[in-house]
């Protein structure tokens, strides 16, 4: 099966300082990936350079094929149509991703009708708000009318995470990628965005690129994982293998102090 993701000797550098060096991934249709390693590794650096969202003061080399298009050197032109169609992203935080000028169903709006129009569809009125209240629905937000009618800063953070996964499934792109999307929040509130994210991807057959320092965290939601330590891959496989009897140093101290952090809760009753 022909990868959707395709990314081979990725470098990414910030001057002379290398962020991604020699860095391959790829996943295939339907297939769920876990990006996982320290703030710093690379792992945001590699989300936005697969979505053509690097600034121009950061230089890209390798090849990233994203759908079929090479995004490496790609236009701006070529990479909106690709953006939302073949991926769209969810970011840690949705405060500072969404208008806080905009009401939220004019937010979820503006990529429904886009898609509408890009599918040969008429973009009415009625079908937008149809389609707004149906990814409302799927996102399992209370209170449809008031939370189309609310300014970001109106709603709770699980609710502002829950409205930016529905502005990107708006679109029904092939890939999902979420960057960090649970970090800002509770824990209650995050375990409730995890299993709205695992079945999202099962109901649509998205495949997901999920990023995130969370050992825990990531093995709910995918089926292989990359570790990534300063840049570089050191370690690859499937879940169990990789957290069950991981390979590399570096792998086996997250491995740890994920199991302590853990027994630490469990000691304080939380």
């Amino acid at each position: 099966m022909t990868p959707l993701l395709d990314i081979k000797g990725l470098d990414i550098r910030a001057g002379d300082k290398p962020l991604v060096s020699d860095l391959s991934l790829s996943i295939r249709p339907g297939e769920r990936i876990g990006l996982i390693g320290e703030s710093g590794s690379g792992k945001s650096m590699t989300a936005m350079a697969a979505t053509g969202l690097l600034p121009p003061s950061i230089t890209v080399a390798g090849s990233i094929t994203l759908d079929g298009q090479q995004v490496v050197g790609a236009t701006d032109r070529v990479m909106n149509r690709l953006r939302g169609v073949a991926a769209a992203v969810v970011f840690q935080e949705p405060l500072t991703a969404l208008d806080p000028l905009m009401k939220i169903g004019r937010q979820i709006a503006e990529p429904v009708r886009r898609r509408l129009e890009r599918d040969g569809g008429k973009a009415t009125k009625e079908a937008v708000q149809r389609e707004v209240r149906d990814l409302i629905d799927k996102v399992a937000l209370p209170q449809p009318d008031r939370i189309i009618n609310s300014y970001p800063h109106e709603v709770s953070g699980g609710q502002r995470q829950r409205v930016a996964i529905a502005m990107a499934l708006a679109c029904r792109p092939k890939l999902l990628i979420a960057d960090e999307p649970t970090t800002a929040l509770d824990v209650t509130t995050q375990a409730e965005i995890l299993k709205l994210l695992d079945q999202l991807v099962r109901e649509t057959g998205m495949a997901l690129l999920f990023i995130s320092h969370d050992l825990p965290v990531v093995a709910q939601v995918v089926e292989r994982v990359l570790v990534l330590k300063n840049g570089i891959a050191v370690e690859e496989g499937l879940v169990g293998s990789v957290f069950g009897k991981p390979q590399h140093n570096y792998t086996r101290t997250l491995v740890e102090a994920a199991r302590l952090f853990d027994e630490a809760l469990g000691a304080t009753g939380s």
